[in-house]
């Protein structure tokens, strides 16, 4: 978490799973282009992001937008979404896993030699 921090300096908008405007973060990201850390997620993400996560893009007129709960809203290019979690050995539904790449940093050389 601290090195995308240090990566995306000001540019990062953090959203706290426990924070209750955290989908506001999100939405804010989605439309300015922004890099959005959403962290502390737990096993089980919010349906509200399926959209977001397999990239269901629809295009009206030049606007490409995404679905975000029940509104449309204008998606930019440059969106990124990193999720993280404390958890150390976190299981993820099969659809979950299939929209994202899941890199587990707690991983040491030693243990990659074994």
């Amino acid at each position: 978490m601290n090195w995308i921090t240090k990566k995306e300096g000001d540019a990062l908008v953090v959203a706290d799973s426990k924070d209750s405007n955290h989908l506001k973060r999100i939405e804010h990201g989605i439309i300015m282009g922004k890099k959005v850390l959403f962290q502390d997620v737990g096993e089980e993400l919010d349906p509200v992001l399926d959209n977001v996560l397999s990239k269901s893009l629809t295009t009206v007129g030049r606007t490409v937008c995404v679905k975000l709960g029940d509104r449309e809203i204008e998606y930019n290019e440059n969106f990124k979404l990193f999720i993280t979690t404390r958890m150390a050995n976190p299981t993820y539904t099969p659809e979950v896993s299939t929209k994202v790449a899941v890199v587990n940093f707690t991983v040491k050389e030693s243990g990659l030699e074994e």
